[in-house]
């Protein structure tokens, strides 16, 4: 039984490792896209889409496991919540890459540049969506409930800052009804840096049922 439990713990450090990897990686996709975002550099955003099928077969990879872990061992209580948890954390971070290759097909639409708006706002979310990206993995790594707590507010920097670009971009748009399609593009970005924030959200909501054992709700 002893035996039993200790190769447990050991597949279950696994599982761990390959979740702290995605979410790496899942920071790298949000960083390398922010950059060819500001670059307008078409590879970057290609190596981004590209590397995108990686991200998808890690969580397979993780679902897979955790699926089995739970087949073969029945774990109960904190140990089927760790389990869970995984998949979950899996699932939102791999729909954030998602997001990512996203808004590197948005920047490979564009045709003009410099830019026909200002993308400031575009790039301080980014950074907010890269410090939230952080937290959420200390927060993992530490059990630290605080800090998962604290993604809400990072989110809310997030939702108010693509808020005001998109009602910049709206402005730009009825002022320069020949480049609407440029800044339909930019448009987008917004809604899907805002989706990458909720999806963090969300994994602070998982950290806080594996810890605490019950729901919490990060969006109000």
């Amino acid at each position: 039984m002893a035996a039993n439990r200790t190769i447990f713990g050991e597949n279950l450090a696994v599982l761990d490792q390959k979740v702290f990897l995605l979410a790496r990686k899942t920071m790298q996709q949000i960083a390398t896209t922010a950059e060819a975002l500001e670059k307008y550099d078409r590879e970057i955003a290609l190596k981004v889409i590209e590397n995108d099928s990686e991200l998808d077969a890690l969580e397979l990879e993780i679902n897979d496991d955790a699926i089995l872990l739970i087949a073969k061992q029945q774990p109960v209580a904190t140990d089927l919540r760790r389990l869970i948890t995984a998949i979950k954390i899996a699932t939102d971070l791999e729909r954030i890459a998602d997001y990512a290759g996203n808004i590197s097909k948005a920047v490979l639409r564009v045709e003009t540049f410099p830019y026909v708006i200002d993308i400031s706002l575009l790039k301080q979310a980014f950074e907010t969506l890269l410090d939230m990206t952080e937290t959420a993995i200390v927060a993992y790594r530490d059990g630290d409930i605080e800090k998962a707590k604290a993604l809400s507010d990072l989110d809310n920097i997030i939702d108010e800052t693509t808020y005001k670009a998109l009602r910049q971009y709206m402005r730009h748009m009825s002022l320069q009804p020949v480049v609407v399609d440029e800044i339909m593009q930019f448009t987008n970005i917004c809604r899907y840096i805002e989706r990458m924030g909720d999806h963090l959200t969300n994994v602070g909501e998982h950290l806080i049922y594996l810890e605490k054992g019950k729901h919490y709700d990060l969006n109000n």
